[in-house]
């Protein structure tokens, strides 16, 4: 019994089970439609479909691990065997949160969490263990893993409700970015001593400046910092440069005019 060769229904990528009629390759049923879909090209189309959903899921995964570091999959020759906050065991730390970085030869790891908060303590942050100043590029990629987790909605570590100490956080952000990218003669304070109309000013020049940041700085300029109360203008803006400079995988012109309306405040 010779099986009907094409699909058992439109949009199905199952064989029809009936048998082909004598001298023919489909069914009395689908020989009689105006259109009948071959299985086998249905299937092979699937397929292709399902391997390239595979790729891309593979490039998605390896992305994400690329921003572990070194030793995010094979965890050998690790400087320290515990996370310094959650003392979990290096063989037991998700690859997903970890986070590592070779130093003078030797790889350090983390829990992403523990090492993110620990960066936003001081404007040139150290490695915990040997205080040695944190690369930049190691600056660099622990911004873009923060980055990452942001844009895909998954957890990371609420900041302070302290409010002040939020705002030290986020310059201290601010300045790392800034200075990772050539302009080492900014202060992080210069944000904070502007007015309330000199952040509006900032963003209108950004507004001229970058045009790609047309919806961010409308948003500012109309809804939160016009209509924001006393201080709370410098959480907002704040909050939006570093989404402005840290979410760009290639922040320089963006620093850059940032760093020019800021002087032209």
């Amino acid at each position: 019994m010779v099986r009907c060769a094409a699909v058992k229904k439109k949009g199905s990528t199952l064989q029809c089970t009936a048998s082909a009629l004598r001298g023919h390759s489909l069914c009395g049923i689908h020989a009689k439609a105006k259109t009948a879909e071959i299985w086998k090209d249905a299937r092979e189309k699937d397929i292709r479909i399902t391997k390239c959903q595979s790729i891309a899921r593979r490039w998605l995964i390896v992305r994400r691990l690329r921003l572990g570091g070194p030793g995010v999959l094979h965890r050998t020759d690790l400087a320290n065997d515990e996370e310094i906050v959650t003392c979990v065991e290096a063989t037991r730390q998700h690859p997903f949160s970890y986070f590592a970085f070779t130093e003078n030869g030797k790889t350090w790891w983390f829990d992403f969490d523990s090492l993110w908060t620990w960066s936003l303590k001081s404007d040139e942050p150290s490695n915990p263990y040997t205080r040695e100043p944190l690369s930049s590029e190691v600056r660099k990629r622990l911004r873009e893993a923060w980055a990452y987790r942001v844009r895909n909605n998954i957890p990371i570590v609420p900041e302070t409700r302290d409010i002040e100490e939020r705002i030290r956080c986020r310059l201290r952000m601010l300045y790392q970015t800034f200075v990772d990218n050539g302009f080492t003669d900014v202060s992080g304070g210069q944000l904070v001593r502007l007015s309330k109309s000199s952040h509006i000013a900032m963003w209108r020049f950004l507004r001229d400046d970058a045009p790609e940041l047309s919806f961010i700085t409308a948003h500012m300029l109309h809804q939160t910092i016009l209509n924001a109360g006393a201080g709370m203008y410098i959480m907002n803006s704040l909050r939006n440069l570093m989404r402005v400079v840290v979410f760009k995988r290639e922040p320089y012109n963006l620093v850059f005019a940032v760093m020019s309306a800021i002087y032209r405040c």
